[in-house]
């Protein structure tokens, strides 16, 4: 398995060698300065993952993964590695079914075909729950086990997804390593073994799965 973050900049690096312009992220803004409709609609995914009311106003979910200049403006991609597709992520898109975001069937898909590969390496420890997490959606369940709070890592992580699914001003493209390109190669076979000549491949994933906001 490629360690997490070496596929990032694998993709970076098949990007910019093509020509495109990496740029800066920009911050992710906070809760407060976000329109009212936005706090309502991540509030909807932190209740349906079970979030402590308590601490909702703590959130603090993590930076963009990539950034390119385009001549349609900043695009930002996130590169969802095999732990962000599970149940929680299931629930949190199909929250946000009227939103047509166009990686959602895709994603609901790997979601299922895929939690259970994630057990051996992501059921245990800290990448089943850790301090953090706990603290906005409980204790954790036994390792494995997926009864009353089951993985609060894994509800944590599907979470910050969904906030970043639905922020303002932004055009934002997700794809995976499940996701198979036009040459019949999987992202994930692909960023293992970069082929520059299947760039293109790469450039029309992201452009088909480009939600504007």
């Amino acid at each position: 398995m490629v360690a997490t973050g070496a596929r990032v900049r694998a993709l970076a690096a098949l990007l910019t060698g093509a020509g495109w312009e990496q740029g800066t992220p920009p911050r992710l803004p906070r809760l407060a300065d976000l329109p009212t409709a936005t706090q309502s609609r991540i509030r909807t995914f932190y209740d349906v993952l079970g979030g402590n009311v308590e601490h909702f106003d703590r959130i603090r979910p993590g930076g963009w993964d990539l950034a390119f200049q385009t001549p349609d403006g900043l695009l930002l991609v996130e590169l969802d590695e095999e732990q962000h597709f599970n149940r929680y992520r299931a629930e949190t898109l199909t929250a946000a079914n009227d939103l047509d975001l166009p990686w959602a069937t895709n994603y609901l898909t790997y979601c299922e075909q895929h939690e259970a590969r994630l057990l051996p390496g992501w059921g245990t420890g800290q990448r089943w729950t850790n301090p953090s997490a706990a603290r906005f959606f409980g204790d954790p369940s036994r390792p494995g086990d997926f009864t009353g709070n089951g993985a609060p890592r894994w509800r944590q992580r599907a979470f910050y997804d969904s906030v970043k699914d639905v922020l303002d001003d932004r055009r934002l493209a997700r794809i995976s390593v499940h996701d198979t390109l036009d040459t019949g190669a999987t992202l994930e076979r692909l960023l293992r073994r970069p082929d520059p000549t299947a760039v293109g491949a790469v450039q029309h994933l992201l452009t088909i799965r480009t939600h504007v906001a």
